[in-house]
C-alpha cells in the first residue's frame, strides 16, 4: 500500500539518506519532506493532465457577474489544480472562451462543464509511475539540503526528467487523444 512516507523514503533512498518513520517524526529529513511534499505533488500534478487526476464537473454559476468583459462567473471545484477543457454543453463539444481569475472561471456561457486536473492526496489513487516521478522530484529538490552536493542534485534532476518522460508516455498510451479544432487552413477550405 502506497503512502506519503513511502514516497518520501524512496526519495531519501535515492539520496543515500536516512529514512523516516513519519512526516512528523522529528528528524531533519522528515521536516524537509513534510515541508516540500504537498507543494511538489501539486506542482507535478499541474504539469500534465494525468489520466488518474482528470475529473469532470458541471460548474455552479455565481450570482455576481464580473465587472466587465464576461457575462458570468463560475465557481471552480475545491480540488481544482488546472483546467483541461471548458465546454458549454454536456457532450464536451466545441470550445468556449474563458478566463481563470482566482478561484473563479469567467465566461459568457450560461452553463459550463469543466474537465480539470484535481488534487490527489491519497498516493493509492496515483499511478506507480507518477509516484516514482514524485519521489525523484522530491529527491532533486532535497538533494542540496541533505547532501550538500551539486553533483547529486544534478543526478537526481536527470533521474526526475527521465522518470517523468516515461510516466507521461505510459499515461498517453492509456488515453485517446483529444480532438483538436481544425486549423485556419482547413477551416478556410471547408
Amino acid at each position: 500500500m502506497a503512502s506519503e512516507v513511502g514516497i518520501c523514503n524512496s526519495a531519501l533512498i535515492k539520496l543515500g539518506a536516512a529514512s523516516i518513520m513519519s512526516l512528523g517524526d522529528g528528524s531533519r529529513n522528515a521536516a524537509l519532506c513534510n515541508e516540500q511534499y504537498g507543494k511538489l505533488r501539486d506542482e507535478l500534478l499541474r504539469a500534465h493532465p494525468w489520466n488518474f487526476a482528470v475529473a469532470r464537473q458541471k460548474l455552479a454559476k455565481l450570482a455576481d457577474a464580473p465587472a466587465y468583459e464576461f457575462a458570468g462567473a463560475f465557481q471552480l471545484p475545491a480540488d481544482w489544480l488546472r483546467t483541461v477543457a471548458v465546454h458549454d454543453n454536456d457532450a464536451g463539444a466545441g470550445w468556449v472562451p474563458y478566463r481563470i481569475e482566482g478561484r473563479t472561471l469567467l465566461s459568457d456561457a450560461d452553463e459550463l462543464w469543466l474537465r480539470y486536473v484535481r488534487r490527489i492526496s491519497d498516493p493509492n489513487d496515483m499511478t506507480a509511475s507518477f509516484r516514482e516521478s514524485l519521489a525523484w522530484r522530491i529527491a532533486a529538490d532535497l538533494a542540496q539540503a541533505i547532501t550538500q552536493s551539486s553533483t547529486v542534485q544534478d543526478l537526481t534532476s536527470r533521474g526526475f526528467e527521465r522518470s517523468v518522460v516515461a510516466a507521461r508516455s505510459v499515461d498517453a498510451i492509456e488515453d485517446w487523444p483529444d480532438a483538436q479544432p481544425p486549423s485556419d487552413w482547413v477551416a478556410a477550405r471547408q
